[in-house]
């Protein structure tokens, strides 16, 4: 019978916690850290922020710059935690394939926003900044030509709910915002939109 599965996985989000063999794979004396951690110039404070969403934990301090050694220790943690969800993915993955659905089932994975680890000087989310706004996007439909294919469109994730519903052949309400990028799944390189657009507000800066 037809079925929808939503599996979610909070992580890599803090807080960074992942098992240990996750931790193993990094050796941590070849962990390097942002290159360019200062704003653009002329960018107004209100595109940056405190970095709160780090500063938060205990281990880190609350103002000024953190420390070099901090840095790699995050970053570290951060490339753990993403290795020890794209195991619990792949074992999804697998049973899927188990049960003999994977030529029949449509599979889609993203994120909600990107992230920012010391680049600009910042440590998290929620600016307009490229590294906020990316996000990860996979889709794979079976007898799509383009699967396996990366794609360098522009597309919004308001335009998922349209695809899948296409994809699957399920009339969508009228009122959606975003439009399918169907065609793109069989032809990755065609011409598509030529902007997204992304929006973060932010109180008075004093």
């Amino acid at each position: 019978k037809p079925f929808f599965l939503a599996v979610g996985f909070i992580k890599p989000h803090s807080p960074y916690i992942a098992p240990k063999k996750y931790w193993n794979l990094y050796d941590p004396e070849k962990i390097t850290i942002a290159g360019d951690q200062a704003l653009p110039e002329d960018a107004p404070r209100l595109a940056g922020h405190g970095s709160g969403e780090l500063r938060r934990y205990t281990d880190q301090q609350k103002k000024g710059n953190i420390p070099e050694s901090d840095q790699r220790k995050v970053r570290h943690a951060y490339y753990a935690c993403t290795s020890y969800i794209d195991a619990q993915i792949g074992r999804v993955l697998t049973e899927l394939k188990n049960q003999g659905l994977e030529k029949n089932t449509i599979v889609a994975l993203w994120s909600d926003h990107g992230y920012h680890l010391g680049e600009h000087g910042l440590w998290g989310k929620t600016t307009n900044y490229e590294l906020d706004t990316r996000v990860a996007l996979m889709i794979r439909k079976p007898g799509a030509k383009g699967n396996g294919q990366s794609c360098q469109r522009l597309i919004e994730l308001v335009d998922l709910f349209p695809t899948l519903a296409e994809a699957a052949e399920i009339d969508a309400p009228s009122y959606l915002e975003g439009s399918s990028f169907l065609p793109l799944l069989d032809d990755p390189q065609r011409a598509w939109k030529p902007a997204a657009f992304s929006q973060f507000t932010r109180g008075k800066v004093r």
